[in-house]
């Protein structure tokens, strides 16, 4: 191996670390309640994740009819119902189940983990391709350069959203956050089996600044309502101007997860590796 390539080599390691010690994502979440509550109180968090933690910054606007919905409302404790044919358990109204989280709620420990494994393993490709520049040692080496960033970019994002509840909450899963994960760093989230006739939705895609989740959903707060009005509630969704229709709470919640500096980083080793894989001897592939 001549110094060039030893050079190129030491550098390119140098980036992998500051790609994996440097920022991973920025995530910015902002919940707003659309119905039920007057003003549309909005929660505002700020992510950021790196290699060890997650820190957050939470606001909320037009925070007064939100914090007296958390204070008026009551705890309402689940009750067990009898399970519907086919074993599917009924959303009509309070149930108690078990929570059943992505990852059991450490998606990201996960993540961390296996992208740690990834880029050890393209350092160790990109050294043994440089020492044996085979056609089968720098496919290895690029294959698992081109793995590093598919999973910056799409799996420690999702991870991340996972984390965060915005996959969770919906109508199979009773433990969850009714607000899909929004109002998580608060001391007063409400679970989906505290109300009736809940529905939610999630989605994601692709936007400027990165990936983009929506959240969306409704029901009846059976927390707002006095012990007499839950039965009626739960046997029949009021309408507009019937009595407990005033419990309905709608919520929709976007998140975007766009990248930190760590894409900058890694997309530095690639004219790096470049080299080290193009500066071949002539003759390590059988004579090429």
């Amino acid at each position: 191996m001549d110094d060039g390539r030893k050079a190129a080599l030491v550098l390119t390691a140098v980036f992998v670390l500051m790609s994996w010690s440097s920022p991973w994502f920025e995530i910015t979440a902002t919940g707003t309640y659309t119905e039920g509550l007057e003003r549309e109180p909005t929660i505002r968090t700020q992510y950021s994740i790196d290699n060890n933690q997650q820190t957050f910054e939470l606001s909320i606007d037009n925070a007064t009819p939100l914090l007296l919905y958390w204070i008026q409302r009551e705890d309402v404790t689940p009750q067990s119902e009898p399970q519907a044919q086919g074993g599917q358990q009924s959303q009509e109204g309070p149930v108690e189940a078990e929570s059943e989280e992505p990852c059991s709620g450490s998606c990201m420990d996960l993540a961390r983990t296996s992208l740690g494994a990834l880029m050890s393993a393209f350092a160790v490709a990109l050294t043994v391709a440089a020492s044996r520049p085979t056609k089968a040692t720098k496919s290895l080496a690029a294959a698992i350069w081109l793995a590093c960033l598919l999973f910056i970019a799409v799996a420690v994002p999702l991870a991340a959203a996972a984390d965060f509840g915005i996959f969770s909450g919906g109508d199979g899963d009773s433990g969850g956050s009714s607000t899909g994960g929004f109002d998580s760093e608060t001391e007063d989230s409400v679970s989906v089996d505290q109300f009736a006739h809940f529905s939610s939705d999630s989605g994601g895609g692709l936007s400027l600044e990165g990936l983009a989740f929506t959240y969306d959903s409704v029901g009846y707060d059976l927390g707002l309502l006095e012990e007499g009005q839950r039965q009626g509630v739960i046997d029949s969704p009021p309408e507009e101007g019937e009595p407990g229709y005033e419990s309905l709470i709608r919520f929709h919640g976007e998140l975007v997860a766009g990248p930190g500096p760590i894409v900058s980083w890694w997309f530095l080793t690639l004219p790096l590796s470049a080299y080290v894989l193009s500066s071949g001897h002539r003759g390590d592939d059988g004579g090429e």
